[in-house]
């Protein structure tokens, strides 16, 4: 479960980071004539000074300062780019911006009046919305939705903020001027938009987002229906179960535009229903139910598919712990692993927790206010950490107690409680219809999607499982990926449109048309740094070797030796848990915790050491899953241990690869928690690590950095053997001292050329 998976549902989001300051007085803000006048010189004076190193972010903010700015010809050329940043191809991308287009279209005409205005509007609406590509036609919606009230609220609320000071931080100036710009096309064409998108709704569509389900215990589930108005016969549906309620009909429709009724369950709780929200407990039970219904409708000819992402994956995995007759495949992406990946990963809780609650639970639809206060939680985070409070205060800290949060909390283990969830053990084994998994290197839900896909081989012998990985993040893999990641330029045969493949899927299971040409095996993935595919009948032919390294020193240096020590050795450190001079917080565009995929440096927190291999003689591909076999003896309990992976290129940079964090009492059985014995040597083995596929350049070395977890984006392990939410800075009197013994091994998996890509 990821922060991105927002920035996929709220069309108005961004991510800043610059601390300059714009002199800006406060009597710029008198009054709406003085604040039209004014507000785009500011926004022009943004232009001259914003400096961003993630270009898409970059790109996403800057359209919309030259819109506020007036500069529409600036602002069409950006949102080029910002479509080659996106798809690799503009022309592909024409939704995006597209209110902002049109508006700026309409006022480049210089219509006089108010009906000139609102003529010229709808022909340039006409003209743009008809050379968008059919599935592309209903993002436009997007647009047009919400309340102008509510937008004039927001913008009033930026201004009042602003108007304390002359000065104005460049970052909040971002902030007035997108709300400006968002405000300022809304109030004159929001309501123009609506009528001209319902005229093409009721022309194309037969809808009904009005539905209601009634289960057989008596609780209910909220439904909404889009069809092409055209067809009159059954057809196959493809459906989405879905606890983010706010974009029901805009899915519905893109789903209808592919040749199919689109269907969205929500939920308990969710929309229409007046049932407890609480995530992930009652999905399984519900989903045969609601299959049912959807098969007896006369729209539906006895076939259904399901897809979507994060949350959206596991939901298709709890609807086949019982499979419906009616449903013939799924295709979970990104899916989240219930009590695998989160709230905990590995067995350690993460703070986001609290946040997504907030933003699935506060109401019946999605709360992006509270989500994406990323200054709040940021405070709250380092509240908690500073103090060296309870992980399981955070909601207290806050000020709004969580029963859920306290309810995981609960549940440290992957006890019954997260079980009951999703199939488990034979039940894997039951599943008889073929499944499509899309998954990224960087996927912070990426254990979740391997868990089950791991499950199922071990349980399934059909294997009737198709898996597509490539250099994605978590948005990327479930949609259409980003041609920069993380200041990344991903391969070109790695830009596809995920999307496409998945309807590419539906066809082929539905209608009997042929497989999606990428996956010509089972699995297929996508080398990073040779622009090619491989495809591989199972996840272990991903490699063909296995590199070992051990953890030795070389001139006093921690070091990786290919050479088993002859002499037994170890590396101490020492951890002081009570200095919290360090607070690193993830931000909302990081990277499986990563702040970005290329870095100049290498800057680890203090906890940490770095091993470095020698340099590489001839290119090498690392491709699938690190394993490690840690002799390790401590004074504490428990730890959480980190290992992290990069690629040291010869110029020095460093390609932040995989981040993995385990639970050391959690490493034998994720079930059931066993402590380690104080002072005593033991082996931790840590195998549920991130897969990741790239071609080393030669001369690169080979660096890990391991040690133990300290910062505020999780729950603190103090190594007490307490449980570890209720632990706190008082459990910290005594440091953490660790010997990391040099018999102590890393294997990382290597593919050689005996697989040759197709593509």
């Amino acid at each position: 479960m990821n922060k991105r998976i927002f920035l996929l549902l709220c069309f108005f989001c961004f991510l800043i980071g610059n601390a300059q300051k714009l002199y800006f007085p406060k009597t710029n803000y008198t009054d709406s004539i003085t604040i039209a006048k004014n507000l785009p010189v500011l926004a022009d004076k943004i232009i001259t000074a914003y400096k961003e190193k993630d270009r898409s972010v970059y790109l996403d903010n800057i359209f919309r300062i030259q819109f506020a700015a007036q500069k529409y010809n600036d602002m069409q050329a950006t949102l080029n780019a910002f479509g080659r940043e996106i798809l690799g191809d503009s022309t592909k991308n024409k939704y995006l911006g597209f209110g902002y287009k049109v508006h700026a279209n309409t006022i480049a005409r210089k219509p006089k009046t108010k009906s000139e205005f609102e003529s010229t509007f709808n022909t340039v609406f006409h003209s743009l919305y008809k050379q968008l590509p059919k599935e592309d036609q209903p993002a436009a919606d997007s647009f047009y939705t919400g309340s102008l009230a509510d937008i004039k609220a927001g913008f009033e609320l930026q201004v009042k903020t602003a108007q304390a000071s002359d000065s104005i931080a460049i970052e909040d100036a971002i902030t007035l001027c997108r709300s400006y710009a968002f405000y300022t096309f809304s109030s004159a064409t929001l309501s123009l938009g609506k009528k001209i998108l319902d005229a093409y709704e009721k022309e194309k569509y037969i809808i009904d987002n009005n539905i209601i389900i009634t289960l057989p215990n008596g609780s209910t589930i909220a439904g909404t229906m889009v069809r092409n108005r055209t067809i009159t016969e059954p057809q196959p549906v493809v459906m989405m179960y879905n606890i983010y309620a706010s974009i029901e009909l805009r899915l519905c429709k893109e789903i209808a535009n592919r040749g199919y009724v689109g269907f969205i369950a929500n939920t308990r709780g969710k929309r229409l229903s007046n049932d407890p929200i609480e995530p992930y407990e009652h999905d399984g039970d519900d989903a045969y139910h609601i299959i049912d219904w959807v098969s007896k409708q006369t729209w539906c000819n006895g076939k259904i598919g399901m897809y979507g992402g994060s949350y959206l994956g596991f939901s298709q995995w709890s609807t086949v712990k019982k499979v419906h007759p009616a449903l013939k495949t799924i295709v979970p992406q990104v899916s989240v692993g219930a009590g695998i990946d989160f709230p905990m990963q590995n067995g350690v809780f993460m703070s986001y927790a609290l946040r997504w609650i907030h933003f699935v639970a506060n109401n019946k639809l999605i709360d992006r206010d509270a989500f994406g206060n990323s200054s709040k939680w940021d405070a709250i985070f380092t509240e908690y950490f500073k103090k060296g409070s309870a992980f399981r205060s955070l909601d207290r800290i806050e000020g709004k107690p969580s029963v859920l949060f306290q309810r995981w909390l609960d549940h440290p283990d992957y006890d019954a409680y997260w079980q009951n969830m999703t199939p488990q053990k034979e039940a894997f084994g039951q599943i008889n219809i073929p499944i499509l998994t899309t998954t990224g290197y960087y996927d912070d839900d990426q254990l979740g999607a391997m868990y089950y896909y791991k499950q199922y081989q071990k349980w399934n012998k059909s294997d009737n499982y198709y898996l597509l990985i490539g250099p994605y993040d978590h948005g990327g893999a479930q949609g259409h990926p980003s041609s920069q990641l993380g200041g990344h330029t991903i391969d070109e045969k790695a830009n596809i449109s995920i999307t496409d493949v998945v309807f590419e899927w539906f066809d082929h299971i539905l209608k009997e048309a042929k497989r999606p040409e990428i996956l010509k095996d089972k699995v297929n993935f996508q080398v990073m740094g040779t622009n090619e595919w491989k495809h591989v009948p199972a996840l272990d032919q991903m490699h063909n070797q296995q590199l070992t390294f051990y953890l030795g020193t070389e001139n006093q240096k921690p070091a990786l030796l290919q050479i088993a020590p002859k002499k037994t050795g170890s590396i101490a450190q020492t951890v002081d848990f009570k200095d919290r001079s360090e607070i690193n917080i993830y931000s909302d565009s990081n990277l499986c915790g990563f702040t970005a995929i290329n870095h100049e440096s290498l800057n680890p927190e203090k906890q940490m050491l770095v091993f470095e291999s020698k340099p590489i003689t001839a290119p090498l591909t690392i491709s699938g899953s690190l394993s490690a076999s840690l002799k390790v003896s401590s004074n504490k309990k428990d730890l959480d241990i980190v290992i992290q992976l990069y690629e040291k290129t010869p110029d020095g940079h460093y390609f932040a690869l995989t981040n993995n964090l385990q639970r050391a009492s959690y490493t034998k059985d994720r079930s059931k928690r066993q402590l380690l014995k104080p002072n005593k040597t033991e082996t931790i083995t840590l195998h549920n690590t991130f897969i990741i596929s790239k071609q080393l350049q030669k001369g690169s070395s080979i660096v890990i950095v391991l040690g133990v977890n300290k910062n505020p984006n999780w729950e603190v392990n103090y190594g007490t053997g307490k449980a570890v939410s209720e632990e706190t800075m008082k459990d910290a009197a005594i440091p953490l001292e660790i010997k990391w013994h040099n018999d102590s091994s890393i294997s990382i998996p290597i593919l050689k050329d005996a697989i040759q890509g197709t593509n």
